[in-house]
């Protein structure tokens, strides 16, 4: 489909605009076939999505263009004659649209930011909902012709069905990143955006604009010599791209007409090409940002529950996106699906296999064969059923809907699709807890804790408390997965002042009943030890795979527990004053 070599997902002459326009009209319709494949696992999505869409307001005046502009031009932030245009050149009503600014840190905080460093960038997206049946709004036409549906103008406010399949009314959120050159607002992207929130998602996608910034084209000698030696400023737009998708999430839960219908634990991400890249960039991935082999994590955002990558861009072979050997997204531990083409110059199958093997949670790729860079009307069904399906799996609290997911070998249609990476775990899911250990250099003792409000307030005290930098995953306690552990705060008003932790019920009762035991209740589930032969003497405790075991240490001095990953504690040189208790509970290593 693609005719030169550019990391856009959405193309711009007439021809190609009409296929991408047909790939939506045919495929959506085209879904029907592959729901019926996948319906007795209960993960089938509907033919054409299951509710009304609404849209926020993107109302433009197309009558301030001037001779030879379009509004791509301003969606995309394409420099003209007069500099750098944006989409808020063009609204009719800027202060009703989802309109926010990002800011950049400066250079002294992250060395990549050399230009845009200490800025505030002006940010627009644009969001579609689920809406009612009532919703009598009219469509928006755009000039070519593709319409946003029933869409906000003026101070309109957002018309929000309530969710029929959750208690609260609240629908999951999809945060959507565009590739290169394209927008929310290009002929393939809105419609995409649409059918998102007709399967019943609150999607917020932002005008990425990434010509602000830099110009990534790939036709001639003279652009590969501009990328080589313009990568500095390459790398600085890749890393401005996880800044707007990390903001403008706080900006949009922010706001209490739409944040009060969204379900803030059911957070996804979708990444069409550069914007698959994004997508590991705001979840914490290590970013390649010079020639040298220069490595940095932008951001990381920790409320994403699984994230798909369309074609995603993983670099390549002499020079990947995600440091050396794309090792970089190690720490990604986000359920993550891949669908990539076997025919894609652009994001190869290769590198794309490569990162995703890397990745430290579930992980799926599903590859396509013959797809190039772009769309196919054959894909269709299996793009979105792919997607769809995925979601729904990981997004629900039950192991059974991720085992049925785990069935799915192809998705019937039109395609060739077939399943190159499957690795379902615990880890990684939205069942995961991330616990943080701090420090207390006032009275020497140690904390760890997995409870976000802990953890934030914590935080805002460091000269009180510091984070040690080790964290472990375990299992959150509204999950069936692993066994409860109490904790119990040892405290007796004068020096007795610590946390206990166990999933032993008798060690928990022991304590329960001494009279400076404080219950603090279940803190998290963790993975018990693998069972083995009862012998004389008994073996070393053994964690399941993927897994590390935690060791509890005490401090006769100090009077404190700690808790430490067998990696940690193979580096650790312990004083008379600290006790080796022994391995007590396995958990998932994150980075130490």
């Amino acid at each position: 489909m693609l005719n030169t070599i550019t990391l856009r997902c959405c193309p711009r002459s007439e021809r190609a605009r009409a296929r991408c326009a047909a790939w939506l009209a045919v495929g959506l319709a085209s879904l029907l076939s592959a729901s019926a494949a996948i319906a007795s696992a209960g993960i089938a999505p509907a033919a054409t999505g299951r509710f009304a869409v609404g849209c926020s307001n993107v109302e433009q005046d197309f009558t301030r263009l001037r001779a030879g502009e379009s509004g791509p031009d301003y969606w995309e932030g394409n420099p003209l004659s007069d500099g750098s245009h944006y989409v808020t050149d063009l609204l009719v009503s800027p202060a009703n649209a989802l309109s926010y600014s990002v800011a950049v840190p400066t250079v002294a905080q992250i060395d990549v930011f050399e230009k845009q460093g200490g800025k505030q960038l002006p940010y627009v997206a644009i969001a579609c909902y689920p809406t009612t049946a009532t919703n009598t709004r009219a469509d928006y036409a755009l000039p070519s012709g593709i319409r946003v549906p029933k869409m906000q103008r003026g101070a309109e406010g957002p018309i929000i069905a309530a969710n029929p399949d959750s208690s609260d009314g609240k629908w999951p959120l999809m945060m959507l990143s565009h590739g290169l050159a394209g927008s929310p607002l290009g002929d393939d992207y809105v419609q995409v955006i649409a059918r998102m929130a007709a399967e019943g998602y609150v999607v917020f996608a932002p005008f990425h604009a990434d010509a602000r910034y830099s110009r990534i084209k790939l036709n001639t000698i003279n652009d590969y010599f501009y990328v080589f030696s313009r990568y500095p400023e390459i790398a600085e737009m890749q890393a401005i791209r996880p800044l707007g998708l990390k903001q403008g999430l706080d900006y949009f839960l922010g706001k209490p007409e739409y944040a009060s219908t969204i379900d803030r634990d059911q957070i996804v991400g979708f990444g069409a090409s550069l914007g698959g890249m994004a997508m590991m960039l705001v979840q914490g991935a290590v970013m390649t940002t010079s020639w040298g082999g220069a490595e940095r994590t932008i951001v990381r955002d920790n409320r994403y529950k699984a994230v798909v990558g369309y074609v995603p861009f993983s670099g390549y072979s002499f020079f990947p996106a995600f440091g050396d050997s794309n090792q970089g997204v190690q720490g990604v531990r986000v359920p993550y699906l891949g669908i990539g083409g076997t025919a894609d110059v652009v994001a190869p199958i290769s590198r794309t296999s490569q990162m995703i093997e890397a990745l430290g949670g579930s992980k799926y790729f599903v590859t396509i064969e013959g797809m190039e860079h772009g769309f196919r009307v054959e894909d269709a069904p299996e793009v979105f059923g792919w997607t769809f399906a995925f979601f729904k799996a990981h997004l629900s609290r039950k192991q059974t809907d991720r085992t049925a997911f785990n069935s799915i070998d192809n998705i019937p249609g039109g395609s060739d699709d077939r399943v190159k990476i499957r690795k379902t775990l615990a880890w990684g899911s939205r069942d995961e807890l991330e616990v943080v250990e701090f420090y207390s250099p006032g009275s020497r003792k140690y904390f760890m804790t997995g409870r976000p409000d802990e953890v934030a307030l914590l935080d805002s005290v460091p000269t009180l408390w510091q984070r040690t930098g080790q964290r472990f995953a375990t299992h959150r306690t509204d999950t069936a997965i692993g066994a409860a552990m109490c904790r119990i705060w040892a405290n007796d008003g004068a020096t007795l002042n610590s946390h206990f932790y166990s999933t032993s019920d008798r060690d928990c009762a022991m304590l329960r009943s001494q009279s400076w035991a404080r219950d603090e209740g279940v803190a998290m589930r963790a993975q018990e030890f693998l069972p083995q032969l009862m012998i004389v003497p008994p073996p070393p405790p053994v964690c399941p795979s993927d897994t590390v075991k935690v060791t509890r240490l005490f401090n006769k001095a100090t009077i404190n527990h700690r808790y430490v990953t067998e990696g940690l504690l193979s580096r650790m040189l312990l004083t008379q004053d600290w006790a080796n208790e022994g391995p007590v509970f396995c958990a998932a290593k994150y980075d130490e």
